[in-house]
C-alpha cells in the first residue's frame, strides 16, 4: 500500500490528464505505447529502469472515473501483478492511494517492494508535473 500522496489539483483536473493527449507524460516510460483494448480498457507498453536495467512492461489499464484505475501487469518482471489507485476528493487537491499485490519470479520480496515504491514515487511526481501544465 503507498497512502498519504496529494496532487495539487482537484479531481476533475486529475481526469482532465488522464485523458488527455499529449499533455500525460511521463519521461520515465520510454518506447510509451497505448492501445485500446475494448471499451473501457488500454493495453499500456514501456520500458523502464528497474535496478539499473531498462525492462519492458505491458500493463492493462481499466479507468474507472471519478474513482480510480485498475492496473495488471501481463509482461515483465512482475507480470501477474495487480494495483488499484484510487482518489480521494480535497477541494483543491487529490489524495491518491495505490493498494496491490505485486509479485515477481525473478525479484525478492524486497527488490520488489523497493521496485513498485520507487516507480509510483517517479509517477506521482511526473504527474504532478503534469497537473502544472493542465
Amino acid at each position: 500500500m503507498d497512502e498519504g500522496s496529494t496532487f495539487k489539483a482537484p479531481l476533475d483536473k486529475i481526469w482532465k490528464l488522464n485523458a488527455s493527449e499529449g499533455q500525460h507524460n511521463h519521461p520515465s516510460l520510454k518506447n510509451y505505447k497505448s492501445e485500446h483494448s475494448g471499451e473501457d480498457t488500454m493495453i499500456l507498453s514501456y520500458d523502464v529502469d528497474m535496478g539499473g536495467k531498462l525492462t519492458t512492461v505491458r500493463t492493462r489499464l481499466t479507468p474507472m472515473p471519478p474513482l480510480g484505475a485498475l492496473f495488471e501487469i501481463l509482461d515483465g518482471p512482475l507480470a501477474g501483478s495487480k494495483s488499484l489507485q484510487y482518489y480521494l476528493p480535497k477541494g483543491k487537491e487529490t489524495g491518491v492511494t495505490v493498494v496491490g499485490e505485486w509479485k515477481s519470479s525473478v525479484m525478492s520480496d524486497d527488490q520488489v517492494k523497493k521496485a513498485v515504491m520507487g516507480f509510483l514515487q517517479t509517477v506521482f511526481d511526473e504527474d504532478q508535473a503534469n497537473l502544472t501544465r493542465i
